[in-house]
């Protein structure tokens, strides 16, 4: 290698480490919100709960982030981005060890809504920061790549929790979230440079678009679409430890086959939607999730067609993300394209909310067996509203544009 090939690469090394240590914060943040999914029966009955009352963690934690990262972005004025960033990060280390401490669920309650509201700040922050710290032709790249962070967390933060949890205590999987948050924190600081102050955007024009019956519209696909796939995933471990030819010794492996398919599922469905365009890919992932959805009294008769079953709903459950956010902002204007996609990321959350929270009323009256049913109707759902959506004729001045 010459010596200014060295020094090239050096460079390129150094633009991308910046973004990597986002994603790294990116990745505690997905680590942390899906988590509880494999500790989830430990977790309960440590704290003196029901299954179901424990799941509720998941919706603290997702209704905070929802409903308060679009007030927190609006109250919080600060000069430095960068700044904020390391308060976010740095503070996730606080709120990690308080759950891993937690002694009656109050306390647990108290350190998941902190963890949403923190992470619900710092993930656009990181974002905005990763788009602009390269150039215009790279930040694709780079907003995929802190993306990544979070689907990488259930390929394998996830799933290494799940496996310390199993070695000392469900509490050491808040340990560790912690510890990667130090180090994303660290990270963070030595690498990302100051940047320029954020604009503050009044709360009345966030939410402004919501006046769109098609931004609503697009928005109920949103929730739809996550409230299936998290009613399922928030209660991974009780669905199939019930399962006779799966086990609870086999719900970590689950929940990695099911990353997998997501890490397969974000790099795939930004290149259809590409190729393509948005609404075939929507179409097509909602299809194939639904009927995946609806498959679960056969899949689960053996361990290789649960495999199966969770690997391509991974797939297709990120599939559509993209394709989403793509058909929110296709015919918008400009000026609406980042409230837009705001938005969208509190409905996402929305959906996790809902999908948990319905998720533990059904085990409660009916059992875990029978979730998949809600799954399925939650997501035929989403599958119709985006047919609906994608039908109505597409506006054709900006004053109509509405994201569809």
């Amino acid at each position: 290698m010459t010596s200014d090939t060295a020094v090239v690469t050096t460079r390129s090394t150094a633009r991308w480490l910046p973004v990597v240590m986002l994603a790294l914060g990116a990745f505690c943040a997905g680590t942390d919100n899906y988590l509880i999914a494999g500790i989830l029966s430990d977790m309960s009955a440590d704290l003196h709960m029901s299954v179901a009352g424990g799941g509720l963690f998941v919706t603290a934690y997702s209704l905070a982030y929802a409903l308060g990262s679009p007030i927190v972005m609006t109250l919080v004025r600060v000069r430095s981005p960068r700044r904020l960033l390391l308060v976010s990060i740095a503070a996730f280390v606080a709120v990690n060890l308080l759950a891993a401490v937690a002694w009656e669920p109050w306390v647990m309650a108290v350190a998941r809504i902190a963890a949403g509201c923190l992470a619900g700040l710092y993930s656009p922050l990181a974002a905005a920061a990763a788009a602009g710290m390269v150039p215009p032709e790279r930040r694709g790249r780079a907003l995929a790549i802190v993306m990544g962070g979070i689907s990488i967390a259930t390929l394998a933060g996830v799933p290494i929790g799940i496996w310390l949890a199993s070695l000392w205590t469900w509490r050491s999987a808040f340990v560790f979230v912690a510890a990667l948050a130090v180090l994303a924190t660290v990270g963070i600081a030595l690498s990302v440079t100051a940047g320029g102050a954020a604009p503050s955007v009044p709360l009345r024009q966030r939410l402004a678009p919501l006046r769109r019956p098609a931004v609503l519209l697009a928005l109920v696909v949103t929730i739809a679409g996550m409230c299936a796939g998290l009613m399922v995933y928030t209660y991974v471990e009780p669905i199939f430890a019930a399962a006779p030819a799966v086990g609870a010794g086999a719900v970590g492996v689950l929940i990695m086959a099911h990353g997998l398919g997501a890490l397969v599922g974000l790099g795939f469905g930004s290149s259809l939607v590409d190729r393509f365009g948005s609404r075939p890919v929507l179409l097509g992932t909602l299809a194939v999730f639904t009927v995946d959805m609806a498959l679960f009294p056969l899949a689960s008769q053996t361990l290789v067609s649960t495999f199966g079953y969770v690997f391509v709903w991974g797939i297709v459950g990120w599939a559509f993300l993209p394709a989403q956010q793509h058909s929110m902002i296709a015919d918008a204007p400009p000026e609406l394209s980042p409230m837009l996609l705001s938005l969208n990321g509190s409905a996402m959350y929305l959906g996790i909310a809902l999908g948990s929270a319905i998720g533990g009323i059904v085990i409660s009256g009916l059992g875990a067996g029978h979730i998949w049913i809600f799954a399925t109707a939650f997501a035929a759902v989403g599958l119709i509203l985006s047919f609906v959506r994608h039908t109505r004729r597409a506006p054709t001045t900006a004053d109509d544009a509405g994201g569809v």
